[in-house]
């Protein structure tokens, strides 16, 4: 191939000089060739349903269907082996597809497949097919990630551990509260990231640039074939969704990455020295290179960085596409690798954050340690005094406030006694309350004062067991949702190749 024909596209080539859209190419088509390659499955799929509709609407012969869906079949079983290469000078997969056609077949068949299609809308149905695929296998991780955390959650629902305000020890909870509070985070993600397959799920095939066609197309029935709901409600509209899907999509992700970060940056913290809460599983840590004493958490540092990208991936998508007039505009492609780059993370980092979370050990007895320091169930103990001594709620706040730090009490609330309190009631607010040992006796260290911490989603490890029960109910909803969209996609993917080889047979 001449160095000419290799800058020339024959698309919008023809009749031009040697060095007509060479630079274009070179630098503003470039990389889509190389991140194409994810779409020739897609787009394989998007011009035989299109085919199809074709034949089915009279408007091309069997024998031209019959001789492009066969094309099509032969390119996706050539990428399946890695041996369809897109052509850099043909600029993205919907000009290599058509001039493989084409040259296998001449123009006058060939030159058909575009017939009442443009690179635009197949552009928009090959993305929100990809994005439809890479949301159902980041739920189903997701999904893997709460299990894991929830059965972890279910075998440690009884260790007391400490409750953090301004990170200074508060409030105590247990392990197991601890973990259902982060499923309960990522089930949330799960729920948001389903609901942006709900809105990618309509079909964009059939709006051509941006404004229809003549001819009497059935978008409902490519919609069909394609797995879709239902073909887009508006052209224009449509086309002006490009890149505000993924966005979307990429904000979900950060609000998830978010979770994430927060996550891998207690687990730094809890696994330290200073606070040695948890063990992080070796298969997750390194050693150090100088010191031999050190364990480092490399995996989670490398975690926590790579969540950071999310946010700005985001923002960058934004920024693509808010200047943007109506209809198409090139600047739409530099979507793709954002979106390409952001899902591939997020694909890699879940297993990995599954592993990390779901082998973590908890430290029993530390962790109870802990709990008990700053006085942490005052709290608790100002709300006992309250309700048993009959007096406002500030009151019974500025007694026990004050036996700390007058150091009435040394240590804990174990010292309490109802001679004590009722010295330092007198003290603090001049009355006469007296307390029987026995109201005082579940306010004494932290696990006892969790154990009875019994309020609706509270750390007690009854109501934690409930909240595992709830997880693994809507997980199981989850499930049926996501093997529901699963059986759509294969049951369309069959259809198509029904009505594919029908259209075959008969030529």
């Amino acid at each position: 191939m001449s160095k000419t024909q290799q800058n020339n596209n024959p698309f919008w080539g023809e009749g031009e000089s040697k060095d007509f859209g060479r630079m274009a190419i070179e630098y503003a088509a470039g990389e889509d060739v190389v991140l194409d390659a994810a779409f020739v499955q897609y787009e394989c799929l998007v011009n035989m349903a299109h085919i199809v509709m074709l034949y089915k609407q009279n408007i091309i012969s069997n024998k031209i269907a019959a001789k492009l869906l066969t094309g099509l079949v032969e390119i996706r079983k050539l990428d399946q082996k890695g041996r369809f290469i897109l052509k850099k000078e043909l600029e993205d997969v919907h000009s290599n597809v058509e001039q493989y056609l084409i040259e296998k077949y001449g123009i006058e068949t060939g030159g058909y497949l575009r017939l009442g299609i443009a690179r635009n809308d197949q552009v928009y149905t090959d993305t929100r097919m990809y994005m439809r695929d890479k949301i159902i296998l980041i739920s189903k991780q997701l999904m893997e990630l709460i299990n894991g955390i929830n059965e972890l959650a279910a075998r440690h629902t009884y260790i007391v551990m400490p409750g953090y305000t301004h990170l200074r020890v508060s409030q105590p909870v247990t392990f197991g509260h601890f973990l259902t509070g982060k499923a309960y985070h990522f089930m949330d993600d799960l729920n948001n990231i389903l609901n942006i397959y709900e809105l990618i799920d309509y079909c964009p095939l059939g709006i051509f640039e941006m404004a229809g066609i003549h001819l009497s197309i059935d978008r409902e029935l490519t919609a069909q074939l394609l797995g879709f709901k239902a073909p887009t409600v508006h052209s224009l509209y449509t086309a002006n969704q490009r890149g505000e899907l993924e966005a979307k999509l990429l904000a979900e992700f950060s609000i998830l990455a978010l979770h994430i970060r927060r996550t891998m940056n207690e687990l730094i913290l809890f696994t330290s020295n200073e606070f040695e809460l948890l063990k992080i599983n070796r298969s997750y840590t390194t050693g150090g290179t100088a010191q031999p004493n050190l364990e480092n958490p490399d995996t989670l540092e490398v975690l926590r960085a790579n969540m950071a990208k999310f946010l700005p991936s985001m923002v960058q998508m934004m920024m693509i596409m808010d200047v943007l007039s109506s209809g198409y505009n090139r600047d739409s492609q530099q979507t793709k690798p954002v979106l390409f780059e952001s899902i591939e993370m997020m694909i890699k980092s879940l297993p990995i954050l599954t592993g990390i979370l779901s082998t973590l050990e908890p430290q029993k007895d530390r962790m109870e340690k802990i709990a008990n320091l700053n006085f942490s169930i005052a709290p608790s103990v100002a709300v006992q005094i309250c309700i048993k001594g009959r007096i406002s709620f500030r009151q019974a706040h500025k007694i026990v406030k004050m036996m700390i730090k007058e150091r009435i009490l040394k240590t804990s609330f174990a010292e309490m006694t109802p001679d004590l309190i009722a010295k330092a009631v007198k003290k603090a607010i001049g009355k006469e309350i007296l307390l029987q040992k026995s109201d005082l006796e579940n306010f004494k260290d932290a696990k006892q004062c969790v154990l009875v911490h019994k309020s609706r989603g509270g750390p007690a490890p009854g109501e934690v067991k409930k909240m595992i029960k709830d997880i693994n109910l809507k997980l199981k909803s989850f499930q049926k949702e996501i093997i529901s969209k699963e059986i759509k996609l294969s049951e369309s993917k069959k259809l198509l190749e029904k009505e594919v080889n029908k259209i075959v047979m008969l030529n």
